[in-house]
């Protein structure tokens, strides 16, 4: 088992909740002491070579750095453009690149070419060759062969003789602030460089490294890659949590300090200051988004493993603690999150590399039941070699609300029915126009969905998904809401039954929303009040999962309208009357 690191100087191990700066130290010795120490990287090769559940990681470590050797070398000498181009525009599908300038819907089939297209298959290298010194220092540190160290020191020395002649560009081509050299953004730049370092810290006293190919992998790539980063500080944002990690993974490699203080004490956008303003009471990323929470957790683990082993205990900010707490609150019963906001369907399973590194650090037996399998290279890297068995027991899912973020979380008893009520955070950034939506997870699925989001270059996510018809709420004239937003209300909750009401004044002019929602057992109250000042029509859109069983077909209306959703609107048809089988005045189903 690996062993904890030593508390450092840290206020809120003393009781305060956020401290404004700690001491700075980088590590000493021979390498690794960034990811791992000498000690941790012999207790990993005897965890790969005996324990069944990592010797497939080591195999499926080896044959990545084995493919990395054998391929040919084509990295491209120019930059690389957004993933998020990445998509067709019929219908969102995933492209796939049959040649480097060929690139098919694997929905439709259509066939689209040049820029961005072409450009994103140059980022896909860049990441491919630069993310793999990762697998190639894992693979050195496993097994110990020249190879893997050879064809890094290729690598790295190929990037470091033209990264500083690319010109700095941004997902549309133009020099902008957020741009990147390698990649569209400062962003992707830094996730890349967190996995170059890693790999750099197990392979950089490989005896293939002279001390002239280290400096001039420190002069002309990981310092070069810094500068670009620190060109665009971000504040609170993910952006920021990934130029920290970057900055600070480099620094603890290099041996800077200046560079690690910036990344974690840098008032306006360090660590610290993230970990004080981006994350809310309840452990939830102010970004309102599941996706983004794991994003930036992704990233801070990073900074936290190499400041750990620099004898810098973050882990003891108790925002960190919560980051891993808050995310089990807002569960389906069947262990996935719902797609709130910028975010699709996911399952807690699919984060559990880091659930790895939380249950080691903290001993947390709550974390233990996300680990299986344990298949991960952070699990090899970070993890405990035994976890308890949990015996498949049922997550604990209580109901909740976090007035921060704006969500209530209502669940029967028996933890088969849940609704989120979406109330509060201002519509922005990742934050979709869903003021006052519900979705609903009954008989053992989603049932009133949120539709999560496509990739941001392709015009039906603006189109569609980030519009308030998408979701499950009032909308006012055909338009959808403003930024306001919501004002929470009520909230009572016993062992039978629970009860949220919010409103929503400022989402529509001279509109104030109301809505009201109960949960008791199976049984499901919505209220939903709107008050206009002036004429308007409301509609309010509920988007079930499932099929339509025993309706009338009604009769076919044309368009609704021709822009803020409406324009996607299919087959549309007006039902009239009565629904057979179903009073609308006792809201009984008749047919049982």
């Amino acid at each position: 088992m690996l062993v904890p690191v030593m508390v450092a100087m840290w206020a809120s191990a003393c009781g305060a909740e956020a401290a404004t700066s700690v001491e700075v130290r980088v590590p000493d010795g021979p390498h690794p002491c960034v990811f791992l120490t000498p000690d941790e990287l012999d207790a990993m090769r005897a965890r790969a070579g005996s324990l069944d559940w990592a010797k497939p990681i080591r195999e499926k470590t080896l044959q990545a750095a084995d493919s990395l050797v054998a391929a040919t070398l084509d990295i491209p000498h120019e930059g690389g453009q957004w993933s998020h181009w990445y998509s067709c525009k019929k219908d969102g599908g995933r492209l796939k690149a049959e040649s480097p300038t060929r690139h098919v819907c694997t929905v439709c089939g259509e066939v689209y070419t040049g820029w961005p297209y072409d450009q994103v298959y140059v980022a896909s290298r860049h990441r491919h060759w630069l993310g793999g010194i990762e697998s190639l220092g894992l693979a050195y540190a496993l097994e110990g062969k020249q190879e893997y160290a050879d064809r890094a020191r290729e690598i790295l020395l190929t990037y470091a003789s033209f990264y500083e002649t690319l010109a700095k560009h941004d997902v549309r081509g133009n020099k902008g602030r957020s741009g990147g050299r390698l990649l569209a953004q400062t962003l992707d730049e830094a996730t890349t460089l967190c996995e170059t370092c890693v790999g750099y810290d197990l392979l950089y006293d490989a005896p293939c490294f002279s001390e002239a190919d280290r400096e001039a992998i420190a002069d002309h790539l990981l310092r070069p890659m810094v500068s670009t980063i620190r060109e665009h500080p971000a504040g609170i944002s993910n952006w920021q949590s990934w130029h920290n990690a970057a900055v600070a993974s480099a620094g603890f490699v290099l041996r800077d300090a200046a560079l690690v203080d910036w990344a974690i004490n840098d008032p306006e956008n360090g660590f610290l200051m993230q970990m004080d303003k981006s994350v809310l009471d309840n452990g939830m990323w102010y970004e309102g988004a599941p996706s983004y929470h794991w994003y930036a957790l992704s990233a801070h683990l990073y900074l936290l493993e190499g400041a750990a082993r620099a004898g810098i205990n973050l882990y003891a900010i108790p925002a960190v603690h919560r980051m891993f707490d808050g995310p089990m609150e807002q569960l389906f019963p069947d262990g996935t999150f719902p797609a709130i906001n910028d975010s699709g369907r996911s399952s807690i399973q699919g984060v559990r590399s880091l659930y790895e590194v939380a249950y080691r650090r903290f001993a947390d037996p709550n974390y233990a039941q996300f680990l299986t399998p344990r298949d991960s290279v952070w699990a090899l890297l970070w993890g405990v070699d035994t976890v308890p068995d949990t015996g498949g027991r049922a997550l604990h899912l209580a109901t909740s609300n976090s007035r921060a973020q704006g969500l209530a979380v209502l669940r029967d008893k028996a933890n088969e029915t849940a609704i989120f009520f979406d109330y509060s955070q201002r519509h922005g950034g990742h934050i979709q126009p869903a003021r006052l939506g519900i979705i609903l997870y009954a008989h053992g699925d989603e049932r009133l969905v949120d539709p999560g989001r496509l990739p941001y270059g392709n015009p039906m996510h603006g189109g569609w998904y980030r519009q308030t018809l998408a979701h499950n709420t009032v909308v006012v004239n055909q338009a959808s809401q403003g930024g306001a937003p919501g004002e929470f209300k009520e909230f009572q909750a016993e062992s039978d039954w629970a009860l949220a009401r919010a409103t929503c004044p400022g989402a529509y002019e001279g509109v104030t929303l109301d809505r009201t929602v109960f949960l008791c057992g199976g049984l499901i109250v919505d209220v939903f009040q709107c008050a206009a000042q002036a004429a308007a029509t409301f509609d309010l859109p509920l988007h079930w999962h499932g099929e339509l069983d025993g309706l009338p077909a009604g009769a076919a209306v044309e368009a609704l309208g021709d822009a803020n959703g409406y324009q996607y609107l299919k087959d549309i048809r007006r039902l009239d009357g009565p629904v057979p089988g179903f009073d609308v005045k006792t809201g009984e189903d008749t047919a049982i």
